[in-house]
């Protein structure tokens, strides 16, 4: 058989594709598998996996290396993640396809639910018809898909949809021998243009600089070549190269990701050092006689550097951004000659077309990082934003995401101690071994708030966490930029020091990480706030309920007829019955109006929670039990003796009554104005609008919800819910600004006759004006019964005024201010006139038996019209007394008047 050479082989392979991709898929074994990926700039499949499944949670068992889970992970990212082994373009496309399909239905399940998050293996029923290839190699799987689901965890839905869509162009080079004969076979021009086109379009930095080397070595027929670029951290300039000394026997394969052969070269040392800082280029026929030269790898590995020719690599403005070097021409006797003028001028215009590869190289690899640097912040976010009611998991969490992304050995948070000063000793967990010299270092952050970052290896104690060869400190902030913390990480797992891009990210990384401690801190403060309060509720609650003993008083005793106390009776005078008498006769209304039947509320339940309500009022002139009762019965008076309780349901009957006795539950004696003027609790808790309504209906509902007092406990849920939301209504109906809002409305309807009671809107705007017309009644009532009410609320208004002008400094309205008290008749007409009849005489064209409310709303005013008169008499004596006597000590001191 005929022996080929490497090209023609090459070539026929080329022409060949789907043979070479049947040789591969048999024979290529996992480490060829990684070294093409890293070659081509992808992750390794170990790697992978890992970066994919850094932040999911997995179970100890299937995370060991032998496992089925590991194995078919393994297994399937090699074949089907971005890397993909084939190159056909239709197996290409179609994996594209399928994973832009795979992220298309995370982004509708991700707004649906977050309970499934699994890799697709199989395409939705549209896609076109897979190649052969394809269906092999996925059949090949069909056993290991049953371990490739991801567990429910929303982090592996947030790493695809943020995962970056822009994949690197790959454009495969040719090897070195197939480069060498190609120069021999073109003339120098053509192939020039070739290696300028092999790095053109390749914007990995890593790939292009093995492509740039083995160029080199071709192009110059050099038996080695070697490339540094420049780097700067801390303002110190170094000369790195990640493939060094590279020559005729090298396998030309990328380097470790741990930098394993990484080589530094300080600035200005050495012939590479010399030529970064001077910019010179550098011809030795002898590299060995150059006192400049460094002989250290040449005594390692044996090899003799004879020629050599070191050149810049400049950018577009003319910056040194690496060295080139190339060592030993060799002719095509092979022997080793020197590098000529020709090879300089060679050298220096394929350097050119380098120094433009490398800059876009380095400005995508930027962007890369600045975009992983992001993806990985986001997250930072993700995990200390999950997790925010245990502070312990938090900081947890904290570190690991640390570690992962700085790759440290170690990272540790210390906190603050509570109520800390800012030259406080931070705390650390009692499990957490740490030397004392580390946590000086943490005291001095934590006190001076500047970042620690020593790269020197430190000269401290040896613990059992090992030496610490480097160390990152900075301080913690919260959104106020208080110190609350100092974050620390120590050694890079790559050896070398943390640098400026470390110090960036863990910068960014101390400023959300400080945004979720402390906002952990505030919901653990809330919790205890929280339970404080329902303890305190607990308490309150028990003190606000009734004690049994004094229920048993009241049990036995037979509740009267309604007929026998009055109690249908519109002009009612409740000042006759005691304080146990008014809690049978509400049980009497009840009883009368049919709710305990039709609500099969129990007596005993009833009655305690008639008697806790009664204990929750306030020992107030006015706004107290005996008020809430009169507002009751005048409901119930007009429910029975007026007829309108047919208006209603029996649902919203028992939610007005029920309203009417809970309306003004734990008034203070201090209107909403006044609330709103002292910024009190209350104004905080409920707003400006209908302060103490919105109060007295949650004190209605913490009763109705304590243990044995719920009236509405036999009621369905629906139920349950109506006669909620008409007890609410009832209640805030009865602040005045409610009544002014919807009264107009009300009167309209009356008078155009438009009422329809079937209507519920109409229902709820009668409702109101019930609710007002109750709760201001007293104006109605008898004389003997309106004037004791009256100084009742002008004691009660008084007090509030005399606060809001001794604490206050400002001046009440006249019918708060004690010294006009004087005034009260005339203030106590325009009451009437303003606000009660309008309301009364509307109600009475709606129903001519509240007639009687408005005459004796007339009669009261006519009342208060005739005090005001002899006030008014009185007010003019006294003024013409007073006038006597100012003239007459005027007259004494001979001032004349005009």
């Amino acid at each position: 058989m005929t022996s080929m050479s490497l090209s023609e082989v090459e070539e026929w392979l080329d022409s060949n594709p789907h043979h070479a991709h049947d040789y591969f898929l048999r024979k290529a074994e996992l480490g060829l598998i990684n070294k093409w990926l890293v070659l081509h700039g992808f992750l390794s499949i170990r790697d992978y996996v890992s970066s994919r499944r850094g932040s999911a949670s997995y179970n100890s068992a299937n995370n060991s290396p032998g496992s089925p889970r590991s194995t078919a992970e393994n297994a399937y990212s090699g074949v089907g993640g971005e890397s993909g082994g084939s190159s056909d373009p239709g197996d290409s496309n179609n994996g594209s396809q399928h994973r832009s399909n795979s992220k298309k239905y995370l982004r509708q399940d991700f707004a649906k639910s977050k309970n499934r998050s699994v890799f697709r293996t199989c395409e939705p029923a549209s896609l076109p018809t897979q190649s052969d290839d394809t269906q092999n190699r996925r059949s090949s799987l069909k056993d290991m898909r049953k371990y490739l689901s991801l567990p429910p965890n929303s982090i592996n839905i947030l790493s695809l949809l943020i995962e970056s869509r822009i994949l690197l162009p790959k454009y495969p080079s040719m090897g070195r021998d197939s480069k060498r004969e190609l120069r021999h076979h073109q003339n120098e021009r053509e192939f020039f243009l070739d290696i300028v086109k092999d790095i053109a379009n390749d914007l990995d930095l890593k790939s292009i600089t093995h492509k740039i080397i083995v160029n080199l070595t071709v192009l110059l027929e050099a038996d080695g070549a070697s490339l540094f670029f420049v780097e700067s951290s801390r303002g110190k300039q170094t000369l790195v190269s990640k493939v060094f000394d590279v020559h005729c026997g090298t396998n030309i394969l990328p380097t470790a990701s741990n930098g394993d052969n990484e080589i530094q070269v300080p600035w200005g040392k050495g012939i590479i050092g010399h030529v970064a800082e001077t910019g010179e280029s550098v011809n030795l026929i002898n590299a060995s006689q150059d006192p400049r030269y460094n002989d250290e790898v040449d005594r390692i590995t044996g090899y003799r550097t004879e020629s050599l020719l070191c050149m810049p690599v400049k950018n577009a403005y003319d910056e040194i951004i690496a060295v080139a070097q190339v060592i030993n021409k060799i002719t095509d006797e092979g022997i080793c000659s020197a590098f000529n003028r020709n090879d300089e001028k060679l050298l220096e215009t394929y350097l050119q077309f380098v120094g433009i590869a490398i800059t876009n190289a380095q400005i995508f690899e930027t962007s890369a990082r600045e975009y992983e640097r992001n993806r990985n912040l986001l997250e930072v976010v993700h995990d200390l934003f999950e997790e925010q009611i245990s502070l312990e998991k938090v900081i947890l969490k904290t570190m690991q995401r640390a570690q992962r992304l700085l790759k440290c050995e170690r990272a540790a948070v210390l906190l603050l101690q509570e109520n800390h000063e800012v030259n406080s000793s931070p705390k650390k967990n009692p499990e957490c071994s740490m030397s004392e010299a580390l946590l000086r270092l943490a005291e001095q952050v934590a006190s001076t708030g500047e970042v620690l970052n020593i790269a020197e290896y430190l000269e401290i104690e040896k613990t059992n966490l090992g030496t610490v060869k480097s160390l990152l400190c900075m301080p913690i902030r919260n959104r106020d930029f208080q110190i609350i913390g100092v974050a620390k990480i120590i050694n890079k797992l790559n050896g070398q020091p943390f640098d400026e891009n470390d110090e960036q990210l863990f910068e960014a990384f101390t400023i959300f990480c400080g945004l979720g401690i402390n906002n952990t801190m505030m919901f653990n403060e809330m919790e205890k706030a929280m339970a404080k309060q329902r303890v305190a509720i607990e308490v309150l609650s028990y003190h606000a309920t009734i004690h049994p003993k004094e229920i048993e008083k009241l049990k036995d005793l037979p509740i009267p007829d309604a007929d026998e106390w009055g109690l249908h009776d519109l002009s009612f005078d409740d000042f006759c019955l005691s304080q146990e008498e008014m809690i049978l006769a509400a049980v009497a209304m009840f009883k009368d109006l049919g709710l305990i039947n039709r609500f099969n509320i129990q007596k005993e339940t009833l009655l305690r929670w008639l008697m806790t309500v009664r204990k929750n009022y306030r020992d107030v002139p006015y706004h107290n039990w005996r008020h809430a009762f009169n507002v009751a019965q005048m409901m119930f008076a007009l429910f029975t003796t007026a007829e309108m309780k047919g208006i209603f349901t029996d649902i919203e009957r028992l939610g007005m009554f029920t309203g009417c006795l809970c309306h003004d539950l734990d008034h203070r004696g201090k209107n909403n104005a006044f609330q709103e003027k002292t910024g009190s609790a209350l104004a905080l808790l409920y707003g400006t609008t209908n302060t103490m309504e919105h109060h007295h209906f949650n004190h209605a509902v913490m009763i109705l919800n304590s243990e044995g007092h719920c009236l509405f406990s036999n009621l369905s849920s629906d139920s349950f819910s109506k006669v909620m939301n008409v007890l609410k209504h009832s209640i805030l109906s009865t602040d005045l600004s409610v009544y002014f809002q919807n009264r107009e409305k009300f009167f309209s309807l009356i008078h155009n006759n438009e009422y329809d009671w079937q209507t519920e809107g109409h229902r709820e705007l009668l409702l109101s004006m019930l609710m007002t017309a109750c709760d201001i009644a007293a104006s109605t009532k008898p004389w003997s019964v309106q004037q004791k009410v009256a100084e009742l609320v002008t004691s009660e208004f008084f007090d509030q005024g005399d606060i809001e002008k001794q604490e206050l400094n400002i001046q009440p309205q006249a019918l708060m201010d004690r010294d006009r008290k004087h005034e009260l008749p005339q203030l106590q007409i325009s009451w009437i006139e303003d606000i009660c009849l309008p309301l009364y005489k509307n109600l009475t064209n709606l129903n001519s038996r509240i007639q009687v409310m408005v005459d004796g709303a007339i009669a009261n005013k006519n009342k208060w019209a005739e005090l005001a008169s002899d006030e008014g008499m009185s007010s003019q004596s006294k003024e013409r007394e007073t006038t006597v006597v100012i003239y007459c000590s005027i007259a004494s001191h001979h001032i004349k008047i005009i």
